[in-house]
């Protein structure tokens, strides 16, 4: 299980990025580590060609202008 998001670690990524959160808001974004990591599990996975059909669509010369 990777470390839970400390207070200070927290406040550090928040300053660095500029953002100033309230104590309430600090809490519930450290509530949803859980949910980020099952996303980050299921996004990082390799995709096939096709899993992006509007990148492999090539439309037709009369089409494209």
């Amino acid at each position: 299980m990777p470390p839970m998001l400390g207070d200070a670690t927290l406040d550090y990524l928040l300053a660095q990025a500029g953002l100033e959160l309230t104590d309430a808001q600090k809490q519930e974004l450290k509530t949803i580590q859980d949910a980020l990591d099952a996303m980050k599990a299921r996004v990082r996975q390799p995709r096939g060609p096709l899993a992006e059909l509007a990148h492999g669509f090539a439309p037709k010369p009369e089409e494209a202008a």
